[in-house]
């Protein structure tokens, strides 16, 4: 059961930051991709960060791969976000920033399998 006052604030509406990358609006104009994502993320300076990472992650136009790794701790919570993730054993020296589209965490074993997408 939820409490109430916690269901009215998950319903309520959400706060909007608009961003925009400049190269790819020169680009491709009104064929520009668009991507929205509601988060939890509770202040305005803290949402537009996060929103200029995914701009520089997604936006230079470059090749993308999907990756499957198995990451120590749970990533669930991060689904939708750029994070960045180093470790020689996965050829992410000195860091990449990654976007985590789906992650299997199993709290027994202290694991998570990540799906991520990064840039070639």
């Amino acid at each position: 059961m939820v409490d109430s006052l916690f269901a009215q604030w998950l319903q309520q509406d959400c706060l909007w930051r608009v961003s925009e990358d400049a190269a790819a609006v020169a680009r491709w104009g009104d064929g520009a991709s668009t991507a929205e994502r509601k988060t939890g993320i509770a202040l305005r300076g803290d949402a537009a960060i996060e929103a200029e990472r995914q701009l520089e992650f997604l936006g230079e136009g470059r090749p993308l791969v999907i990756d499957e790794h198995l990451l120590t701790g749970a990533w669930a919570s991060l689904i939708g976000m750029v994070i960045t993730v180093s470790g020689p054993e996965l050829g992410y020296e000195g860091g990449v920033d990654v976007f985590l589209l789906g992650a299997a965490d199993d709290h027994a074993t202290g694991t998570s399998t990540v799906t991520v997408l990064r840039r070639l």
